[in-house]
């Protein structure tokens, strides 16, 4: 298969086999050709050269919905819902799936059947809107399942589980493949895939750099044929001596419905200290109040009750505005939709949070040269790789666009950063600049609020860790207290009667 951007060629004449009843790992770096392929497979594109063949038979898929007839469905990255339509509602939009009459009825009996037989379940009349990022992912599986896809490919399906969520996902994917499905996993995590995978490929460079048994092989040789090099094991964190407090809560209560402000509650009495030099590490099972945590530090949700100081002053008049003002900075989990404006330029969007100020502006217009030369010093000192500066940011692999957030953020020497799920998606090599960037934050006296539902990630960045339940602290453990087995039971620990 290969398949060229202008000058630029995506995939190289990759051979790629799948066979059913197993699960097939496809791995490489951000940008090594691997949703390329996979876009080629579902019909989003069509290849210069190279053939598709399912069951034997070729195909050629001019639009996605000839790739659904024929069985093969993609859980994206980044999902394919409508926001302010229910998940029943987007079932029903499957289109040829169910009748135009009576769409929806058909649409709840099949979700139910679909639930008998792998255990997902849907809230048909909750707006997508209002659901977590897990459980987007789950409609987006069942939206597949209920459409009869009988080859199913999962794109980094565990960047946004937690690690009992992923769990279940990897029986769920065992079970089909066991029932006769292919399954094609890509995933950065090399615990995903030897946990649920037969078979892996390599993608480097837009070639297939190595294949082979799971069995057969090592973690260690996997990354080296994904990056050309091997990475070094995560860092002993260094001592710190924590400075003054950089965010202060106490007894935050925030409604689970804004409407609603005497109905249930997201958050409930949650209290923390962050001082600076420390990263505090906030961990819970999906929907345990991380979000709305989030959206009250940057003042898009209000709480009832509490106060929130930071860098010492109180910070009662909430905005965006006033949280960037006061010195804070956001690495959000989903950068496509919050992190960044994927039509602009490269150079815009690292640019964002300093447009309106000296060298880039002078009396209120902006200087296009100096926002230029700043952004392009940017992109060397974070290692962004672009064709150059002008480059709009939605066609930046994914690793370079969390990058340019990084920058973004960083560079204006924040004294609070909030990051939340922020190697979400990314390769090895990627996620090792993201969390070497954290920690030199934290070695230069900031402070950072890392809010993930990577537990292994959590442990490791962590001075200490707050865990949250049912929009309650549960307890606060320090780096040496905490193991999986004590914050797993704290993240599960049963809601209050």
């Amino acid at each position: 298969m290969t398949k060229r951007f202008g000058g630029f060629i995506a995939n190289d004449s990759v051979d790629l086999e799948v066979g059913w009843g197993e699960v097939h790992a496809l791995l490489g770096e951000n940008g090594a050709g691997k949703t390329t392929l996979m876009r080629i497979v579902t019909g989003l594109y069509q290849p210069d050269d190279g053939d598709v063949v399912v069951d034997g038979t070729p195909v050629d898929f001019r639009r996605p919905e000839q790739a659904l007839r024929a069985g093969i469905g993609m859980v994206h990255q980044h999902f394919t819902l409508v926001p302010t339509l229910t998940e029943l509602e987007n079932l029903a939009l499957a289109p040829a799936a169910f009748p135009v009459r009576d769409g929806r009825r058909a649409a709840l009996e099949r979700a139910e059947q679909v639930e008998r037989e792998s255990g997902l379940r849907i809230t048909p009349d909750r707006r997508v809107a209002d659901a977590s990022i897990s459980e987007r992912q789950r409609l987006e599986i069942v939206k597949l399942l209920c459409r009869g896809a009988r080859i199913l490919i999962f794109d980094e399906p565990g960047a946004a589980l937690t690690p009992e969520e992923w769990e279940e996902l990897a029986r769920l994917m065992r079970r089909l493949a066991d029932d006769g499905h292919a399954v094609i996993l890509i995933s950065h995590k090399m615990s995903e895939v030897f946990a649920v995978a037969d078979q892996w490929t390599v993608l480097r460079g837009g070639a297939v750099a190595g294949t082979g048994a799971i069995a057969d092989t090592t973690r260690e040789r996997l990354v080296e044929l994904m990056v050309g090099a091997s990475i070094e094991t995560r860092r002993v964190l260094e001592p710190v001596s924590p400075g003054a407090p950089a965010l202060v809560i106490r007894d935050l209560t925030v409604p689970r419905d804004p409407d609603q402000p005497r109905g249930p509650k997201a958050l409930d009495g949650v209290s923390l200290q962050l001082r600076a030099g420390e990263i505090l590490g906030v961990a819970g099972v999906a929907g345990s109040g991380q979000a709305e945590l989030v959206d009250t530090l940057l003042g898009v949700r209000r709480s009832t009750a509490g106060r929130i100081e930071l860098a010492g002053k109180p910070y009662d008049d909430r905005t965006p505005a006033a949280f960037y003002a006061a010195g804070g900075a956001l690495i959000a989990e989903d950068r496509h939709h919050v992190g960044m404006v994927g039509a602009m330029r490269l150079w815009e969007n690292i640019n964002l949070r300093t447009l309106r100020q000296r060298p880039l502006a002078r009396r209120g217009v902006l200087d296009p040269r100096a926002a230029r030369s700043r952004a392009r010093k940017l992109m060397a000192d974070y290692e962004v790789r672009a064709t150059s500066e002008n480059q709009p940011m939605g066609r930046l692999s994914g690793g370079n666009q969390q990058k340019a957030v990084l920058a973004r953020e960083l560079a204006t020497s924040p004294s609070l950063v909030v990051a939340v799920q922020p190697v979400r998606g990314l390769d090895v090599r990627a996620t090792e600049f993201v969390y070497r960037r954290l920690l030199e934050h934290r070695a230069q006296g900031g402070a950072v609020l890392l809010i993930s539902m990577d537990l292994d990630e959590v442990l490791s960045l962590s001075d200490r860790i707050l865990v949250l339940a049912h929009g309650r602290a549960q307890g606060a453990l320090t780096a040496a207290e905490a193991t999986r087995a004590r914050v797993g039971e704290l993240m599960t620990t049963q809601e209050a009667s």
